[in-house]
């Protein structure tokens, strides 16, 4: 019979291939995200890849992320400059700015963005072979619940990056939450194409393929990461398209070695799911007390003298 023990260093021994065949998944998707050439190929060939891919460089590449630096490195020190005495000035005519162009153009980009990659998407999913999309089998009510949960999962994921990003030497955590993050963000629109799977199937299939994954969106965060916000937000804007485009044929692997300490699925979104159903859960109660009739005084018999309140049915 096996003992504990052994079991323990049997488990041990068998990590270091693990941990080699970890490093091996990592840098395969590395190497399929980094196909750039196929992708931009494939966007040269088709007018619709090309039409919103050159809408996308422009919206984001020239009129946002270039009259912010403009603004920056530019207008900002020249203001500074010659209102080195009007403090008040400047910061008022940033105020105005940001307020009147930078965040507006940014939120206008965001919706325009979101239907350009969905067309670059489908496009893709028909350029790999599909002429037709799958229709969901889970219904049009299921469809739309699942966008609602998967919007507010993604809420919650990027509330706590950036909660995470306060907090002194976790910057690898964040980068490393913000990778799988944005690799699961370019294969999803590939599933939800399919039809085949919810939210849920989706994110377990991404859990068990989590090396490769983190691999795909290393490089990819990698571009963005590390600038300011709103130009970090301008360059993934930019080049999410390509790696749309290059998940639509990637085709992940999952560690095959169970052997080692290594799990087989890392639980990515455990804790902003039990988030989402915390707020779920809260909201649906409070709606149902505002829907709750109310009783009307007359007609309903007072409780007694030691009842201070009605129990609450769950």
């Amino acid at each position: 019979m096996v003992t504990f023990k052994e079991n323990v260093t049997k488990r041990i021994d068998n990590t270091i291939p693990q941990v080699k065949e970890m490093f091996k998944l990592i840098w395969l998707g590395v190497v399929d995200s980094m196909k750039l050439k196929g992708a931009i190929i494939r966007t040269i060939k088709s007018e619709v890849l090309r039409k919103n891919f050159i809408n996308c460089i422009f919206l984001n590449g020239i009129i946002f992320l270039g009259t912010y630096l403009i603004y920056l490195y530019w207008v900002s020190p020249m203001l500074n400059y010659l209102l080195n005495h009007f403090p008040t000035l400047s910061n008022m005519f940033s105020i105005i700015y940001f307020s009147l162009w930078v965040y507006p153009v940014y939120i206008f980009s965001i919706i325009a963005n979101s239907k350009w990659y969905t067309e670059i998407a489908k496009e893709s999913f028909v350029i790999s072979g599909r002429t037709t999309f799958a229709n969901s089998t889970n219904g049009i009510l299921s469809s739309l619940v699942d966008e609602i949960y998967r919007n507010l999962l993604f809420a919650v994921i990027l509330v706590m990056s950036a909660i995470i990003a306060f907090i002194p030497y976790t910057n690898f955590i964040n980068f490393v939450i913000i990778t799988w993050l944005y690799s699961f963000w370019c294969f999803d629109y590939k599933w939800i194409l399919r039809g085949k799977w919810n939210l849920l199937q989706r994110i377990q299939y991404f859990e068990t393929h989590w090396a490769y994954m983190f691999g795909y969106g290393l490089i990819f965060t990698t571009c963005s990461f590390f600038f300011p916000m709103l130009i970090g937000n301008a360059i993934f804007s930019i080049l999410y398209p390509l790696f749309i485009i290059l998940s639509i044929s990637a085709k992940p692997t999952k560690m095959v070695n169970q052997d080692g300490i290594l799990p087989k699925q890392i639980p990515i979104f455990y804790v902003p799911e039990i988030i989402v159903n915390v707020i779920l859960k809260l909201y649906i109660k409070y709606k149902n007390k505002r829907g709750a009739p109310k009783q009307n005084p007359s007609t309903t018999t007072p409780p007694p003298p030691t009842q201070t309140k009605t129990t609450k049915q769950n």
